[in-house]
């Protein structure tokens, strides 16, 4: 009986040993299986990011050219002898340019594949997971001024220049672009462009260096995996 009950503790220990083994290569294979996934989300995650701060860079090229016009016009309104002499085809150009306004719609089809299947609890880096969650909120906090200035032009600003050029609806040398130059309203427009759109750009170019941080942050991570 003996024999038999140290051959029967041994079954077990071996048993039991080899269950601890196998669980041991299952958890081994799970956790290579979620690296190896954790390394393609994180490079697909780059590439969407690199993308999308390509998209942003002209943005903010667009828009800082729309800031300069503005200047530009503020200047000219300050100058009498200038308003005088500027005609429809050197007014134009500059007009359509501070009145550019884009907003910032990046493609995030990646990132919230990532977070809404919970895929994103397999990146190891909890800073990167918390950047990672926090770019849509800081998207949506750039686009504000943008959005203002767009509201406000539909609301204010097309109907300011309709009123200018109903008088040259048929005959375009009758336009005077002095008058609205030195329309008050058009005045306040200027300045309320010029301001918002300074405050749009300082958001842009923290939401552009936010997303090169998270960007360059995968970056080393992917390259110590």
């Amino acid at each position: 009986i003996g024999k038999y009950m140290t051959y029967a503790i041994g079954e077990i220990i071996l048993v039991v040993i080899g269950i601890l083994i196998a669980l041991q290569v299952s958890n081994w294979n799970e956790k290579r299986r979620n690296k190896i996934s954790e390394h393609i989300i994180l490079q697909d995650l780059n590439t969407e990011l690199k993308n999308n701060i390509t998209a942003l860079e002209a943005i903010i090229e667009e828009h800082q050219k729309s800031f300069d016009a503005t200047m530009t016009i503020e200047e000219l309104i300050k100058d009498s002898i200038k308003i005088n002499e500027i005609s429809y085809d050197s007014i134009l150009p500059i007009l359509t340019t501070m009145n550019y306004n884009y907003t910032y719609d990046p493609k995030l089809g990646i990132l919230n594949s990532t977070i809404n299947s919970g895929k994103i609890d397999l990146i190891q880096n909890k800073e990167i997971r918390y950047l990672l969650s926090s770019i849509q909120e800081s998207i949506f906090d750039a686009n504000e001024s943008t959005d203002e200035i767009g509201k406000i032009r539909g609301e204010f600003y097309w109907p300011l220049m309709a009123s200018h050029y109903e008088a040259a609806y048929n005959v375009k040398s009758n336009f005077k672009p002095k008058n609205m130059l030195r329309d008050p309203k058009f005045m306040w427009w200027t300045k309320f462009v010029k301001a918002v759109r300074n405050e749009s750009l300082e958001e842009e170019g923290h939401l552009l260096s936010f997303l090169k941080d998270v960007h360059n942050k995968i970056a080393i991570e992917l390259e110590n995996q």
